[in-house]
C-alpha cells in the first residue's frame, strides 16, 4: 500500500474522494454506500481501478461488493494488511 494511505483517516479520505469521483457525486461521504447511490458493477470496476491507482493495492471486485462504503473497505483493507503482516493470506498489495 503506498505509505501515504497507511493512516485510517488518510485512506478513508483518498477512499471517499474515489466514490465521489466515480459516481460524480461531491457530497458522498465516508459512509456512502456505493450501490445505495445509484453505483453499478462498472462503476465498482472503476473504482478498483483507481484504489490500485491511488493506493497501490489490488482490491478484488467482489470486495467493494462485500465492502460497499470506504468506511466499510478501509476498514476492511487495514484488516487484510494487519494479517499480511501476521503472514496469513490476505489481498495482494
Amino acid at each position: 500500500m503506498n505509505p501515504r494511505y497507511q493512516t485510517a483517516p488518510d485512506r478513508v479520505a483518498a477512499l471517499t474522494e474515489i466514490w465521489r469521483e466515480v459516481l460524480g457525486i461531491p457530497e458522498l461521504n465516508e459512509n456512502s454506500d456505493v450501490f445505495e447511490n445509484g453505483g453499478s458493477s462498472l462503476h465498482v470496476l472503476q473504482i478498483t481501478g483507481k484504489i490500485y491507482d491511488v493506493l497501490g493495492v489490488d482490491v478484488k471486485l467482489r470486495h467493494v461488493f462485500s465492502h460497499a462504503s470506504p468506511r466499510s473497505l478501509s476498514d476492511f483493507l487495514e484488516n487484510e494488511s494487519e494479517q499480511e503482516d501476521s503472514g496469513a493470506d490476505g489481498i495482494s498489495a
